[in-house]
């Protein structure tokens, strides 16, 4: 009768719990997160790989903030961000690729998080081409695609290209982006069109 009692016991406890976390809410959906803040898919970038993954997983969720942590941020005392734009992109967009930094990287990003819509499809593609690690620094080379389904029916969703990115670590061992250097390898457009476009 005692192990019946118990029995009971705990069954109830267990109703009672799950009347309680029902009403709670705590099993239903979570509202989406906004884009622009940090999320729990950004990890501090103790080697080069986790700066990559992270800037994915940012492009994945439209989070500006994640983006910009994957480069090298001049105004922290950080190594000054360069980068070097397709021949495309030089072409059609010269004031603007002459002088980019990474004040435009924030800007440009931004600007194409608010013309896409919040549940629309992004996603970077990287394939490694080569890495050369040296003692300071590392450089890997990517054939990509960035997917990016923004609201301007102007202009493609997709770029496709080749690109190298050169990083770094600061004095506490956190690595970033300092130099990104973009090819136009395929017929369609290259990143830095994306840039060009949305750089204002």
């Amino acid at each position: 009768m005692r192990g019946r009692g118990g029995r009971a016991g705990v069954a109830v406890l267990l109703a009672a719990l799950g009347t309680w976390a029902a009403s709670c809410g705590i099993f239903e959906p979570r509202p989406p997160e906004d884009p622009t803040q940090s999320s729990l898919n950004f990890r501090p970038a103790t080697t080069p790989e986790i700066v990559i993954t992270n800037l994915q997983n940012a492009i994945d969720q439209k989070s500006a903030d994640n983006y910009l942590s994957c480069f090298s941020d001049p105004s922290k005392g950080l190594r000054p961000f360069v980068f070097v734009p397709s021949a495309d992109a030089s072409a059609q967009y010269p004031s603007v690729m002459l002088t980019w930094n990474y004040r435009q990287e924030d800007s440009y990003f931004r600007n194409l998080i608010a013309k896409t819509s919040p549940g629309a499809f992004s996603n970077l593609s990287l394939q490694l081409d080569k890495s050369i690690i040296g003692s300071d620094s590392v450089l890997y080379t990517f054939r990509y695609t960035l997917i990016f389904e923004h609201n301007d029916p102007g202009f493609p969703r997709t770029a496709k290209g080749t690109l190298q990115f050169t990083l770094s670590p600061d004095p506490s061992n956190i690595w970033y982006i300092h130099r990104w250097i973009d090819f136009q390898t395929e017929s369609t457009i290259s990143w830095s069109m994306f840039k060009g476009r949305f750089s204002n």
